[in-house]
């Protein structure tokens, strides 16, 4: 299920006997890659951090510090697995990485930009057709799962969450009934699960 790294002291604390009803989630977009510039669809391909992105995490790590964050969740991809242990060894954090926060599988389509995307599947095909390409249904609903599965797990914590652009625009529009939003690479957005119900910070 979740799969640990050593980092420095985690920096949990304690809990009380009478659980908090708020838990807060700080997501986190990895630093940029390569992949990023070039406008190439990545999914599961496991691309790593540049020079900007690792430069970008650092700065958000510096950003974080000091707000009573607990530990930190993340894909298992090497672009978020970085991302999130930049942020580690800055706040003395442990990590986990949880293989339901990947980026949306785009199967064939990984490589590719948009104009290449446009020449090898011209016009409206089907989702379906593609093998390997998972429905954006079938993120929300992971995405959906995911997360209720850590406000679950971490209930009452303050914990951040390194994921991938595809999977938050999906968790917003599923959850917090928002327009897909675009978060920017190494952006921090946070959210809080409370009585049932996801909000924005």
């Amino acid at each position: 299920m979740f799969i640990c790294t050593k980092q420095k002291n985690s920096g949990r604390t304690g809990r009380s006997n009478t659980l908090p009803q708020q838990t807060v989630f700080c997501l986190v977009r990895h630093g940029s890659t390569d992949w990023n510039v070039e406008g190439r669809i990545q999914g599961w391909t496991d691309t790593r951090l540049n020079a900007d992105g690792r430069r970008e995490v650092e700065e958000a790590a510096r950003r974080l510090q000091g707000r009573g964050w607990e530990g930190i969740v993340a894909s298992d991809l090497k672009r978020a697995r970085e991302t999130a242990e930049i942020i580690g060894h800055e706040l003395g954090l442990e990590v986990l990485f949880f293989p339901k926060l990947r980026e949306r599988s785009f199967g064939p389509l990984e490589g590719m930009n948009q104009a290449q995307v446009e020449v090898a599947y011209p016009g409206s095909r089907p989702e379906r057709e593609l093998p390997g390409l998972e429905s954006k249904a079938e993120l929300r609903s992971r995405a959906e799962q995911a997360f209720s599965f850590l406000a679950r797990i971490f209930e009452g914590r303050r914990m951040i969450v390194v994921t991938h652009g595809g999977l938050l625009k999906a968790f917003f529009a599923q959850s917090l009934q928002t327009e897909e939003r675009t978060v920017a690479n190494a952006e921090t957005v946070e959210v809080v699960f409370a009585d049932g119900n996801w909000r924005f910070n």
